[in-house]
């Protein structure tokens, strides 16, 4: 009895210390502050927030219809069903290595953290929605026959496809982004959809799904991405090829068509894996390539200044002129306007939605740039260089600065300042970013990040 109540002691001593560690030292105390500051001072903290009141939510609901069995269910490993989604795994670390490098002054730091625990909790909130209920609860209706199992995983998905149609009106997505996320959604869905039903281990779909999304996601931190304008139209072959982009992720569920009971061969999942893979890429290229209009290229740095000053400046009109020639531009109807006052030859230059406008004068030419909020993802920086000797070619110059605009995707935000460097005596016409406090410098041949510390 005595060495019991010893055993007792020592073990409530070192639960206590423990305690104190976890409690005081991670989510009390350093830890915990970290991730608060992280969420309340920095640039995708709303998105953790958000998506833990949903997680909330969906783990309530998961309570009510009494499929709490989800939590701990499991017929094969976490690892087992990583390897199920190997296709995810291998396109997620290629997604990292892409955007990583796609633009130089990563923002990284706190608004990291908070993309990862943010696609963390996308992967708990949509995975146990529409696979630990959505989808058991057709299995249970429709049975575990062949027919009943790919009839629950295919509905399942088609909703879980259709859900992400609300994005046009949550968050005012664009109508082409929302269909390719949605046929993206429906493929995705059908895959991890099949892996849960092999495995029956949730959290094996919520850290592929949680994985996906991060590396798809990491572009939102990155302060300028020379990427591509995606075009409203609809096409054919665009359409086409978005149905091909799912259809190659379909590619992965090869292995268990014809018995999806049955274990698969290793060296099927890893062939169709990089098959799909190899084929995802290709078609996303290639719809990339017909749906969008492509950007120019420039070098980037990152910029240090010791004395600078920001200066803003708004006008509804300003008035470029040469000899006998005088250029207006202006906003009209919300859109960004060339006016020759002489010829009256009008052009409208490429503007979804005008937000901000600055121009500014550097020795013989003319800085026209501003920001278009294309929709709630895409938030373009567009700048041209203007000649002012070329003024008084009538028309073709207005045609040219159209021609010749430069675009670039902004991490979000953004206004238009003009930077005075005064130890070099120079200006920069510049996108001050409101999420991530940071400048991002326009020079003729390439963009510079000047972070505000």
């Amino acid at each position: 009895m005595e060495k019991k109540k010893i055993n007792v002691i020592i073990y409530t001593i070192l639960m206590f210390f423990l305690f104190v560690i976890i409690a005081e030292g991670i989510i009390w105390g350093p830890g915990g502050r970290l991730i608060v500051q992280a969420i309340y001072n920095y640039p995708q903290g709303s998105f953790v927030i958000s998506e833990a009141v949903l997680a909330v939510l969906v783990l309530i609901v998961m309570l009510l219809f009494k499929n709490s069995y989800v939590f701990t269910q499991k017929r094969e490993k976490v690892s087992t069903g990583l390897f199920y989604g190997l296709f995810y795994i291998i396109g997620s670390i290629l997604f990292i290595i892409l955007f990583g490098f796609a633009g130089k002054g990563f923002t990284g730091g706190l608004s990291l953290v908070n993309l990862v625990i943010g696609s963390f909790l996308v992967g708990v909130c949509e995975e146990f929605l529409c696979r630990g209920w959505l989808l058991n609860e057709f299995l249970e209706r429709y049975g575990d026959s062949k027919k009943g199992i790919w009839y629950s995983i295919i509905i399942s998905a088609t909703i879980f496809g259709l859900m992400h149609l609300g994005n046009i009106f949550s968050i005012g997505q664009g109508v082409y982004t929302t269909i390719s996320q949605v046929l993206n959604a429906l493929g995705i869905g059908i895959v991890f959809g099949v892996i849960y039903y092999k495995t029956k281990n949730i959290w094996s779909v919520v850290l592929l799904h949680g994985l996906w999304d991060f590396s798809l996601l990491l572009n939102d931190i990155m302060p300028v991405t020379e990427t591509t304008e995606l075009t409203m139209s609809f096409s054919i072959i665009g359409i086409i090829f978005g149905v091909l982009v799912v259809l190659s992720q379909l590619l992965v569920i090869i292995p268990y068509i014809n018995n999806i009971d049955e274990k698969p061969k290793k060296k099927a999942v890893i062939g169709y894996s990089i098959l799909a893979i190899v084929f995802y890429l290709l078609f996303t290229m290639g719809n990339g390539l017909i749906s969008s209009k492509m950007g120019n290229t420039y070098t980037f740095e990152n910029l240090s200044l010791e004395n600078y000053a920001v200066i803003y400046d708004n006008y509804d009109k300003y008035e470029m002129s040469k000899d006998n020639t005088k250029v207006l531009l202006e906003t009209v109807d919300d859109k960004l306007v060339l006016l020759n006052e002489t010829t009256k030859y009008e052009v409208e230059l490429d503007c979804k939605n005008l937000i901000d406008y600055i121009i500014m004068e550097d020795g013989n030419y003319y800085i026209l740039g501003y920001i278009d909020y294309v929709d709630s993802v895409n938030v373009f920086l567009k700048y041209v260089y203007i000649n002012k000797d070329n003024i008084n070619d009538s028309n073709k110059f207005m045609d040219s600065v159209k021609d010749n605009m430069h675009k670039y995707l902004l991490s979000g935000r953004a206004e238009l300042v003009v930077i005075d460097d005064r130890e070099n005596n120079k200006n920069y016409l510049s996108a001050y970013s409101s999420d991530y406090g940071h400048y991002v410098l326009i020079n003729e041949e390439q963009m510079a990040i000047l972070n505000r510390d």
